[in-house]
């Protein structure tokens, strides 16, 4: 997973001194005397990871005024500076030895992020910074914090022989926060699906305040009523009546809305009728003023050839003697009368003609004036009818309209009605609501049981320890257990705090080593590095010790060869990075591939490092 760290120096830097410690391998072991500033390196790159305060080493310190730490995080070369007693982190791209703004990537800040300036967890954790974790039974939220994990992969000499859980040792109200880190660590899986408990006092206030709201609702809603003094029940018969009484009115003006579309129906089709025969009759109208007009000519063309006739006939008469006028002969003159008589016997046949034509025009005006006749009588009708249909729709009208004004405010009714349920229904909510507050009792917090982690992650976490404790060749049959009282491992049936001082560190270090190991074998999150101080505290002098003489647990793993395969473990498992500090020897065998800095203190010959600083 990533946002795992690899820490690649440390400096300490002063106007006029500098002093660095490097980390080039996954095992670095920082090996001396008392009093050379082992412990505080430890605190130093604690303080780096965001403690607070800088647990210092007066006078060694005063020579400096800030640390630097170059790191690898996702494989990305970073330089951290923070200043002594400053909350105040800055972050450069790169290793550099001196900042400049070119490789600046951004500032970063101890406790409560600004509006441009993150917290330091939000650097190191990156997206992480969203995980939730319960602080307390209460399930009470806090984001996971660099500060969190410090206990995962930072054990101080103190801690590593302590009693105490090697995850909850400390700060009693933070024991809480970090079951739930480890339990985060083990499984992947945070607390932000659990519901947060309200505690009682802020529960007794919210029910206040809730019982307050709840019974103003329900009393505005009551004032909306229009009918107060009927129930649900009664509001749903009368909505059912009323249903009954608009269908059947409905029904009626279909009923009457279908007759009155035929009446309709048949008004159009004599109405129809009606301009078809008015048209019809303007055309024979047209039709008989037309043959008129034909008549006159006609007796205009008979009388014109009459003229002729008669015209011919005067000529006719004495045309035997010579013509007096002219002075023809009557040889001549019969010539040109027979040319008249053939004219006028042309005239005579053409009136014959005429005449025929004239009874025939007469024939067919005579019809077209009883076709007129007949279809102005037939369309006297249609109109007739026409006036009785209208009268029927004007009559039906009214009537529709009534039964339709009556539907509306049926309807109107109706939808107050429904209104009124909806209401009611809504106070009858806001009621069982206001009662159930009403009874409502504290919750009760949730018990320890409910956020350890799932036994499989557990057993998982178990079986990696005791893989451990077999592979550093530690004594028994490292049968492993966990007891959730206290947060710690039993092995084999022997609770680990009931040990040596000694044998305590050891096995803190396991559990360490151990959850490292699950969470890369299971390609869950973790740091990716631990840092251990005095680990192997069992193989101490007892006569140069601080914690004296060796207890009966501690003499008997003393006697092992324990330290030696732990070493031995952590050189050929590089599954993160272990930085150690101790004080014993190291084995010659182990000294191939891991990096060593020995501080021999006041003895420190030419050419040898006496402290960190």
């Amino acid at each position: 997973m990533n946002n795992s760290i690899f820490i690649k120096q440390i400096l300490f830097l002063g106007d006029k001194k500098k002093a660095s410690i490097s980390f080039n391998n996954h095992l670095h072991i920082i090996h001396g005397a008392s009093n050379t500033g082992k412990s505080l390196l430890i605190n130093a790159i604690d303080y780096m990871f965001g403690s607070e305060k800088l647990k210092e080493a007066k006078p060694e310190i005063d020579d400096y005024s800030e640390i630097a730490m170059k790191l690898y995080l996702n494989k990305k070369p970073y330089t951290v500076y923070r200043k002594l007693s400053c909350n105040n982190f800055e972050v450069y791209n790169g290793f550099i030895d001196s900042k400049n703004e070119e490789h600046f990537y951004s500032l970063f800040k101890h406790g409560k992020a600004t509006l441009t300036v993150k917290n330091i967890s939000d650097f190191y954790l990156g997206e992480l910074k969203h995980v939730e974790i319960s602080s307390n039974l209460y399930a009470e939220k806090c984001s996971l914090s660099i500060r969190l994990l410090s206990r995962v992969f930072i054990s101080s000499e103190e801690r590593i022989i302590s009693s105490d859980s090697p995850i909850v040792a400390g700060d009693t109200s933070e024991d809480s926060k970090n079951k739930n880190v480890f339990k985060f660590l083990l499984t992947g899986k945070d607390d932000s699906k659990t519901k947060t408990i309200t505690r009682e006092n802020e529960f007794k206030s919210e029910k206040k305040g809730k019982l307050e709201t709840l019974a103003d609702v329900v009393n505005t809603l009551k004032f909306d009523l229009n009918y107060p003094n009927e129930s649900i029940e009664e509001l749903k018969e009368r909505k059912a009546r009323l249903n009954l009484t608009i269908e059947n009115l409905k029904s009626s003006m279909d009923l009457m809305n279908e007759s009155i579309s035929e009446t309709i129906k048949r008004k159009k089709e004599v109405a129809t009728e009606s301009i078809y025969l008015d048209e019809k009759n303007n055309n024979t109208k047209s039709n008989i003023i037309n043959f008129e007009t034909l008549e006159k000519i006609y007796i205009s063309d008979i009388e014109r050839l009459s003229s002729q006739e008669e015209a011919a006939f005067l000529l006719s008469i004495g045309h035997n003697a010579q013509c007096k006028y002219c002075g023809k002969s009557p040889e001549k003159t019969c010539k040109d009368l027979i040319d008249i008589e053939q004219v006028a016997d042309a005239s005579k046949v053409e009136i014959i003609k005429i005449r025929n034509k004239m009874s025939e025009l007469n024939e067919i005006r005579t019809k077209l004036k009883n076709q007129l006749e007949n279809s102005i009588i037939k369309s006297k009708i249609l109109i007739s009818e026409m006036n009785l249909l209208d009268n029927e729709i004007k009559k039906r009208t009214p009537e529709i309209k009534i039964i339709n004004d009556e539907i509306s405010k049926l309807k109107s009714e109706k939808n107050t009605i429904e209104t009124e349920i909806s209401l009611l229904e809504r106070i009858n909510i806001f009621r069982k609501k206001l009662q159930e507050t009403e009874v409502s009792s504290v919750p009760k917090k949730y018990s320890s049981p409910d956020f350890q982690p799932e036994k499989n992650a557990i057993e998982s976490f178990c079986k990696t320890y005791k893989n451990i404790l077999h592979d550093i060749n530690f004594p028994g049959e490292n049968e492993v257990s966990f007891d959730f009282k206290n947060y710690d491992v039993i092995i084999d049936g022997k609770a680990r705090n009931s040990n040596g001082k000694g044998v305590r560190a050891i096995l803190h270090s396991v559990f360490k080593i151990a959850l490292l190991q699950h969470c890369k074998e299971n390609n869950l999150y973790h740091p990716g590095f631990v840092i251990l101080d005095s680990p192997l505290v069992t193989y101490r002098d007892p006569l140069k010790s601080k914690y004296g003489n060796l207890t009966h647990d501690e003499q008997e793993l003393a006697n092992t060869k324990v330290s030696y395969h732990f070493l031995k473990y952590l050189k050929n498992n590089n599954i993160g990075q272990f930085v150690i500090v101790e004080n014993i020897d190291i084995p010659q065998s182990l000294l191939s591939n891991i990096s060593i800095d020995t501080f021999y203190g006041k003895n420190a010959e030419y050419g040898q490092r006496a402290g960190l600083l």
